[in-house]
């Protein structure tokens, strides 16, 4: 049913609940298995000139790689073969990097997560699965962290 399966992967607590979901689930589908991390440069951009925006880039790409890492280490455990690609976020609309991305490569479902981070918080930060799913119809697997007891 699904052929090409579009994950991207953050650095949250749900990461490797999603990491391990999409595994699991492709291979049942049989299906081309696409990891995506995106760094975010949006608040060094707005400030390239100010001191230390420099170290703080650097470090952004730090994280960014290790996530890569964890990722490509995950996928060699489980013995599957999948795409791994670090894509650079500049502006404001993470969502609209990973729609183009995901459209570009024809994914035909996505696998995200989602952190439950209550409606305060998600009013100030938004949430990026929640902008995938307004702008984009490609079927949608939501994966959550479940709630301690």
């Amino acid at each position: 049913m699904f052929n090409k399966i579009y994950v991207p992967i953050d650095n949250s607590d749900v990461a490797d609940k999603v990491l391990n979901e999409a595994l699991t689930l492709v291979k049942g589908f049989n299906a081309e298995l696409r990891f995506v991390h995106v760094v975010n440069f949006e608040q060094v951009s707005f400030g390239i000139q100010m001191l230390g925006a420099g170290d703080l880039k650097n470090t952004l790409i730090e994280i960014a790689n290790q996530v890569i890492e964890h990722i490509k280490e995950t996928i060699a455990q489980k013995n599957i073969k999948a795409s791994v690609v670090l894509l650079e976020n500049y502006s404001s609309d993470m969502s609209k990097v990973i729609i183009e991305d995901a459209t570009n490569w024809g994914a035909d479902l996505f696998i995200l997560g989602t952190h439950h981070l209550g409606s305060f918080s998600h009013f100030i930060s938004g949430g990026v699965a929640e902008d995938i799913a307004n702008k984009t119809d490609v079927p949608i697997l939501l994966i959550t962290k479940h709630r301690q007891a």
